[in-house]
């Protein structure tokens, strides 16, 4: 755990301090931080195999989502979050779920990996568009090139 946490601290700090934040409101945090550490490693050993990173977290990123749900509300936050782990991930679901089925704040706990998993996705998509963006001469933000000058 202190292998995580530490890697956490130095990689993605905003990932570390949203969990940290979400594990704050359980009656055991450090558990409830466990499965929140878990959630990433899995992540990150899958980025790994793919030869590639989990994305590191930007301030933006978690305003842009907060935003997000203030706009939609908490409930169809949670249903497309849910939607789009699903689809994107559903041994990570599971793992979520199976976690999360063990507490009595299964929604909340849920509503935490949630959270997480949809910042990194959003995470991953900004910088998808800023590779584009730099590297191939993509200046539009809708990843349309860049008009001949």
């Amino acid at each position: 755990m202190t292998e995580i946490l530490d890697d956490l601290s130095a990689h993605n700090p905003h990932y570390l301090e949203m969990a940290l934040r979400c594990a704050a409101g359980f009656s055991d945090p450090e558990r409830i931080m466990t499965g929140f550490a878990i959630f990433y490693r899995i992540l990150e050993l899958d980025a790994r195999d793919r030869s590639g990173a989990v994305p590191r977290i930007t301030p933006d990123t978690r305003d842009i989502v907060s935003a997000l749900i203030g706009e939609v509300g908490e409930e169809r936050f949670i249903l497309l979050a849910t939607e789009t782990l699903r689809s994107e991930n559903p041994c990570l679901l599971q793992m979520a779920h199976s976690f999360s089925s063990r507490y009595k704040d299964y929604l909340a706990i849920m509503q935490g990996f949630l959270l997480l998993y949809k910042c990194l996705a959003a995470q991953a998509v900004t910088d998808r568009m800023l590779t584009l963006n730099g590297r191939d001469g993509f200046d539009d933000p809708r990843g349309l090139p860049a008009p001949d000058a």
